[in-house]
């Protein structure tokens, strides 16, 4: 009975005060008394890449919770962000100030210990990535990625990945598109690898909990795929009978992989592991978020929780990946993480619509009204994308580039990269 009134007591109090969630295990102080879990997508450790303006990727009418939160408690500094643990589902809904008195929240209330300051190219290679090994080389790398069919039959991902195999350093596996149901991204990666095609696998917070991804990673290091990419996942719309997971934010599920990897651990269960995966781990950043400390702040997070090698969000313009490159190089992040730029190849107006509709992505609509003046659209596709690539090349820090096809003619992927080949051998053009 008394516990009861504690719970339902604190629950209106904190709520009325701090619009508390009652995770029971509260972390108000080690986020300038702001509650995380008011984030729709219940990230600890956002914001997500939907973020766009300082607004929410899932209502945009209001603020993003962890702009807000970092803005309040690092005053526009770039300072090392806390590293907030997993929810403990176990103490939701209890009353935080027993779970604390009792010690029950020992272990998803304070903050972790960083896993890594070292760099992506410090020392000698950690895996067997072939993208690790390219980027180590300090050659000026390309990546791509291919859609999984919504559906078992591969025939059409061979045949694609056929034509573009031995042009790009990795392909993405991507799945899941908009939360849609499709073939999992594990089991294309490892259809790639076994093509002999260097293959990036993904996995989503939207749709994982702690046990499937570490079933992932055994899954990947049995394939032969040695390389994770780790996203927080878009947000499901139109689908409400269609619950997110969430259990991990994309930052947690680093920490996991890094930790099993170089610890031989599971870091939720304390279970050693023998012959533990070892993948070359990846991350996504939005050089748009507002303000740019924001997403810098954020990518030393994912430094700390393992990430070496970074994505960033669909870029039109390069201007805004100039700025974000400098503040991050003022950190020291492209040592510690590779840093590809995310370019566009639009071969239809279709898919000019569909990019403007992209949570976290901010279409220049000097590029927009380019591509729908062109007599021959997917010709100025190719040509804005050659354009976006020269110009991320002549940014500091930036170590290769990712091309994402808007539309369905892969032919324009292979066109963009002979034009960047031949493009590699000029002069760099500086960012408009």
């Amino acid at each position: 009975m008394i516990t009861t009134l504690i719970e339902r007591s604190e629950a209106w109090a904190k709520g009325l005060i701090f619009g508390c969630r009652a995770c029971g295990q509260c972390v108000l102080r080690a986020n300038a008394m702001t509650c995380p879990m008011r984030c729709p997508k219940n990230l600890r450790n956002g914001p997500c890449g939907g973020t766009l303006g300082g607004r929410c990727e899932v209502d945009a009418a209001r603020p993003c919770i962890h702009v807000r939160i970092h803005t309040r408690r690092h005053h526009g500094k770039v300072e090392a962000a806390p590293i907030m643990p997993a929810v403990d589902h176990a103490l939701v809904n209890r009353a935080s100030l027993l779970t604390a008195c009792s010690g029950a929240d020992r272990g998803c209330r304070e903050p972790l210990p960083a896993l890594t300051s070292t760099g992506w190219k410090d020392g000698e290679p950690r895996t067997a990535s072939a993208l690790e090994a390219a980027l180590r080389s300090g050659r000026f790398v390309v990546t791509t990625e291919l859609r999984a069919p919504r559906g078992a039959d591969l025939a059409r991902v061979r045949r694609e990945a056929e034509a573009l195999h031995g042009r790009f350093d990795a392909i993405n596996a991507t799945a899941y598109l908009g939360g849609n149901p499709s073939l999992p991204s594990g089991v294309v990666a490892r259809e790639l690898q076994a093509m002999g095609v260097e293959a990036v696998a993904q996995v989503t917070a939207r749709d994982t909990t702690r046990t499937t991804l570490i079933g992932e990673l055994f899954a990947l290091a049995h394939g032969g795929v040695h390389n994770l990419l780790c996203l927080t996942g878009d947000w499901r719309t139109g689908r409400p009978m269609v619950k997110p997971v969430y259990d991990l934010d994309s930052s947690l599920m680093l920490y996991e992989a890094r930790h099993l990897r170089d610890r031989s651990r599971i870091f939720h269960t304390g279970e050693e592991v023998a012959r533990a995966p070892r993948p070359f781990l990846g991350c996504a950043i939005n050089p748009l978020s507002d303000p740019l400390d924001v997403p810098v702040r954020r990518l030393r997070v994912k430094a700390d929780c393992g990430a070496e090698f970074a994505q960033t969000q669909v870029l039109t313009k390069t201007v805004r990946l100039a700025a974000f490159m400098a503040a991050a190089s003022a950190q020291d992040l492209p040592r510690r993480v590779a840093i590809l730029a995310g370019i566009p190849v639009v071969t239809s107006l279709k898919a000019l619509d569909h990019l403007h509709r992209i949570a976290g992505v901010a279409v220049d609509p000097g590029f927009a009204a380019r591509l729908r003046a062109a007599s021959d659209l997917r010709a100025a596709g190719v040509a804005e994308a050659s354009r976006l690539c020269r110009e991320a090349r002549a940014i500091p820090g930036v170590a290769g580039v990712h091309l994402m096809l808007f539309g369905a003619d892969h032919g324009a992927l292979l066109e963009t990269r002979s034009t960047i080949a031949s493009n590699l051998e000029k002069p760099c053009l500086s960012p408009a």
